[in-house]
This record gives structure tokens, C-alpha cells and sequence, in this order.
């Protein structure tokens, strides 16, 4: 089965598996994806995650900004790699997207796409139809609703007033009204 990672680490031949100290996941582990559009979507340099995507019943990954401006705030200017993979995968067990796949030995890379601009990347993806992008702006208002719904709950279920690390900065930053509604419902 082929399947591809994306990551801003480079030069490698291997890929290992890892436990990030922030993730929820028991076991080290490879992600990857059988998608390579979504594998885009991992080429990410902030020190948190803010993945707001999710697959269509086709198939077809959609990519959703919660702010204007958003694909470009995290993707614009940052330097990836998109490495493809050809091993036995198994399907993520905890995730109900049948496109992850994980393994738990280490991964040979077979080729790499050296991507220069992430955000120029993505939307090449979206040119050639392998991933589609809902802009903030253009969102329904029951997609903007339940974006609102599921920051709140990030807000209070992870408990981020009481921590200091950037991903509290951003959320604080990019969704004040949403910060100060959280933090009045305490």
C-alpha cells in the first residue's frame, strides 16, 4: 500500500515512530495518510496543532478555515516535505477516517516532494481537484457554528487558560470573543 506523510523535517531516509509529548496517543507511532492532498496538511511549524479538516463520505478531504486568513496564517511561507511510502499499513484504530494509517515500526521512504511553500501547495491540490477549501469567509453559517462550538469546547475541555504554551497564545489571539465567553462561563 502506498501512503504519504508530510512533515518539515527533512533529509531523512527513514521515518521513525514517536510519542510528541502533547498528543494523546499511548504507543509510538507513523502516521500517514493514503491521501496524499491531506498529507499537505501536516506540513505545519507552530508548536501546536490546529487541524481543521475533515472527509468527505467521497473521500475527499475538505479543509475548513475557522479565521480569515487562516490557511495562509499557518501554511504561507513554510518549507515541507511530502514523503511517499510503500508498506503493509494498518488503519488507525481510534480515528474513523479509513485513509490514516499507522505503523509501529519504522517506515523506508521510497520518494520525496520537496515543497517549498506550503500554502502555494495546498492550493495546487485544490487546482487539480485532491482537496477542497472552505474559506472563512464563504463558510455556511452552521459550519461557522459548529467551528465556534468545537473552539469553546477546546477552550474549556483542554482547560487552556491554565496552561502556558502557544497553542492558549493562538487560540486567545485569533478567538477573543470566544476566549472571554469560555473564560465567563468558569
Amino acid at each position: 500500500m502506498i501512503a504519504y506523510h508530510g512533515t518539515v523535517v527533512g533529509d531523512i531516509q527513514t521515518l521513525r515512530p514517536f510519542v510528541h509529548p502533547l498528543s494523546n496517543l499511548q504507543n509510538p507511532v507513523v502516521y500517514l495518510s493514503t491521501i496524499k492532498a491531506l498529507s499537505a496538511i501536516y506540513i505545519w511549524d507552530k508548536g501546536y496543532k490546529w487541524m481543521t479538516y475533515e472527509i468527505r463520505d467521497d473521500g475527499m478531504p475538505v479543509y475548513n478555515e475557522t479565521f480569515k486568513g487562516g490557511l495562509s496564517y499557518f501554511y504561507g511561507g513554510v518549507k515541507g516535505y511530502i514523503y511517499t511510502c510503500d508498506a503493509d499499513f494498518q488503519p488507525e484504530a481510534n480515528n474513523p477516517r479509513s485513509n490514516v494509517m499507522v505503523s509501529s515500526k519504522p517506515v523506508v521512504i521510497r520518494e520525496v516532494e520537496v515543497v517549498d511553500d506550503a500554502y502555494e501547495r495546498i492550493l495546487q491540490f485544490e487546482r487539480d481537484g485532491e482537496l477542497v477549501i472552505n474559506r472563512f469567509d464563504a463558510l455556511a453559517d452552521e459550519v461557522k457554528d459548529r467551528e465556534r462550538r468545537i473552539v469553546l469546547e477546546s477552550i474549556k475541555n483542554l482547560e487552556l487558560w491554565k496552561r502556558e504554551r502557544p497553542l492558549s497564545d493562538f487560540v486567545a489571539e485569533k478567538f477573543p470573543d470566544l476566549w472571554d465567553e469560555a473564560l465567563r462561563s468558569l
